[in-house]
């Protein structure tokens, strides 16, 4: 069973293991005040880490009638639980309602969002790798009943005990993710907003939403005007310097935009595919060709956002071949 450490007064957390998946852990966070508790996301729909959340539960000795679950955004790591907890153990569910839309499509196994990730798979030149959605992680672990959510839009205010929390607009990991901000405690729960060590996937959704990347290099950029003396994250270890770890992951995604524009120039013609093989991945494999097929979902997805960004500041455009493939060109 994993331990629950005490941050400060009021604030606890469980580093509970997500075995199988690169992101090794998730760390989920815990607000007590007052006889009121909240939990921030539960990790991924399974046996083990259901036991995990509901050992958490008793040794916090909370009282579910007067505990709410927050879930920062719509990944299945933050969300799988969700149902369990509205549906089974009578929760009160807050989410933003854009995440939360996306959150109620993917519940069923044959719903138009997972055909969605498939068509956009396809777009991006995967046919070859003959993925399947099983694969997918978001689809195995995610929450498999839709359930009734509170909303906690940005600017919205949340209430626990002593705590005063509001929504703050961290779009672009997610197209609806929301931070809390306690602004008299100088507290931030950032989601996977900012991460140490790791640098979050900023995928592309579809063309609708558009430029994630964009989205989140303007939104990080909130964190420099925010006084915060403790920010917690979701995975890994918790950041003291926020804003050298800023620049850095801006330093990271140049570098990104830079490689996937270097891969446009070598060639009249790219897909997606072509240029996340072109990229530089910090996984256990020899080239893209030999990334399990859960992780090609992601990279060819983060390739495709650096290429929409490269497209929304007029170095790039696409064209759609004979058979739908995107084909993506330096202008």
């Amino acid at each position: 069973m994993s331990e629950i450490k005490k941050l400060q007064d009021g604030i606890y957390c469980k580093i509970i293991p997500l075995k199988g998946n690169p992101l090794k852990s998730i760390n989920i966070y815990m607000v007590k005040s007052k006889g009121e508790a909240m939990i921030i996301d539960t990790g991924f729909d399974t046996e083990e880490i259901r036991k995990e959340m509901m050992d958490y539960i008793k040794d916090m000795d909370i009282d579910l009638n007067k505990t709410i679950l927050y879930l920062t955004h719509l990944h299945s790591d933050h969300t799988g639980l969700s149902s369990w907890f509205a549906e089974d153990l009578g929760v009160d569910v807050y989410i933003s309602d854009v995440d939360y839309q996306m959150v109620s499509a993917m519940a069923s196994a044959d719903s138009k969002r997972w055909k969605d990730v498939m068509e956009i798979a396809h777009m991006q030149g995967l046919d070859e790798d003959n993925l399947k959605i099983e694969e997918h992680s978001g689809y195995r672990y995610r929450p498999k009943r839709d359930f009734k959510h509170k909303s906690l839009n940005p600017g919205d205010i949340l209430k626990v005990g002593d705590f005063t929390f509001k929504g703050l607009d961290f779009a672009g990991h997610t197209p609806g993710m929301v931070g809390l901000y306690e602004e008299d405690k100088k507290i931030l729960f950032c989601g996977d907003h900012i991460l140490k060590k790791i640098t979050p996937n900023i995928t592309f959704w579809n063309f609708e939403t558009g430029d994630s990347l964009g989205t989140y290099l303007k939104n990080i950029e909130k964190l420099r005007d925010l006084q915060i003396e403790h920010l917690y994250s979701s995975h890994r270890e918790l950041i003291d310097d926020v804003p050298a770890r800023i620049d850095e992951l801006k330093r990271h995604h140049a570098h990104r935009i830079d490689e996937a524009l270097k891969t446009l120039e070598k060639h009249n013609e790219c897909t997606v595919r072509d240029v996340a093989v072109g990229m530089h991945w910090d996984i256990s494999a020899r080239g893209f060709n030999d990334f399990p097929n859960t992780q090609k979902f992601f990279a060819a997805g983060e390739a495709h956002a650096h290429l929409e960004h490269l497209r929304a500041i007029g170095k790039a455009d696409f064209r759609k071949d004979e058979n739908g493939v995107l084909k993506y060109f330096k202008i």
